[in-house]
């Protein structure tokens, strides 16, 4: 929902993220709230997945949600809850996405949709959630559970059908479901099969998207990594385009994990990397933080001052492949 104070706040990050300036009035314009950060799968490229997420595990309270929410909402136009766990694991979610949403704010979800009660599937569709996102790799149990290890393709389609079933006795088309299939070495001959099985399904849209690894480890370039360039990362195909991808998240969007920790983007899980944290301060204190004007001008190539701070900015160039820090 646009008001007058979210569209000055929206025209601000844009202008500032063009000008990459380092100290920023306002605050951003979206989020990534990481209700919690634990997982019923064991995704084997997934750090969370793999056991070898660096943060201690644990969840978001209300309380803490609602305090950060409260400071937010007068800017904010989105909040994506989730990040490094399953958020259909905490027990108050629907209460969180209701939180937001009655403040007028956009809510997003993602979600393996491997546990689903009736009950929670029409507390979600009246809770406001604007989008939700299913993961859903395969047509077969076979291909769907190579990577997606311990989930069950017939129970996720279940609960995907008793969703579209509360919407639509609900009389409602939110949330707009999309379903997203991450693609590998494993599945991409099933990318037709699964696009067929989503469109029989019903669902609002379906996306591909790729399966990033660990440029460092052969294993798993050797696994899992697409024959087929399509479904590659950009890293990974003969033309290389001029400019792969560019980080505007230091100007526009806060990651804040499930303790407050705040990072500067959402590949990052290591608390050392921390610029603050949003529950012991306030967001906007934390947005303009020594690390925060410090990355800003290291990725806006601007001139560092004696105050800078070095940060894990300093060490990515602005390219996603560095995610395995």
């Amino acid at each position: 929902c646009t008001t007058p104070r979210r569209l000055t706040n929206l025209v601000l990050v844009k202008i500032q993220r063009r000008l990459r300036r380092a100290r920023l009035w306002g605050l951003p314009s979206s989020y990534f709230i990481d209700p919690i950060n634990v997982c019923n799968l064991r995704c084997p490229l997934c750090p969370t997945g793999r056991g070898v997420l660096a943060r201690d595990r644990g969840q978001m309270s209300p309380q803490d949600l609602r305090g950060i929410v409260d400071e937010i909402a007068p800017y904010t136009y989105r909040i994506e809850l989730y990040n490094w766990g399953e958020p259909l694991l905490h027990h108050e979610i629907v209460e969180m996405i209701r939180y937001a949403s009655d403040k007028r704010i956009a809510v997003g979800l993602s979600s393996n949709l491997n546990r689903l009660e009736p009950e929670t599937a029409r507390h979600l569709v009246r809770s406001g959630l604007s989008q939700l996102v299913v993961s859903i790799d395969g047509a077969s149990q076979e291909t769907y559970a190579a990577y997606r290890r311990q989930g069950q393709l017939d129970r996720v389609l279940a609960n995907l059908r008793l969703l579209l079933d509360a919407r639509r006795e609900a009389g409602s088309d939110r949330p707009f479901i999309i379903w997203r299939m991450l693609v590998g070495k494993h599945n991409e001959k099933d990318v037709e099969a699964v696009r067929q099985l989503a469109r029989e399904m019903g669902v609002d849209g379906f996306v591909t998207d790729v399966l990033y690894v660990d440029t460092r480890d052969p294993q798993q370039i050797q696994e899992w990594l697409p024959t087929n360039e399509r479904y590659r990362p950009a890293s990974y195909r003969k033309e290389q385009p001029r400019n792969q991808w560019a980080c505007n998240d230091l100007w526009e969007s806060m990651v804040i994990n499930w303790d407050g920790g705040v990072a500067p983007c959402c590949w990052l899980h290591d608390p050392r990397f921390d610029f603050g944290n949003a529950i012991t301060a306030t967001v906007r204190a934390v947005w303009n933080s020594p690390h925060y004007v410090s990355a800003r001008r290291t990725v806006g190539r601007r001139k560092s001052t004696p105050r800078d701070v070095e940060t894990v900015c300093h060490r990515c160039g602005g390219h996603p492949d560095y995610m395995a820090l």
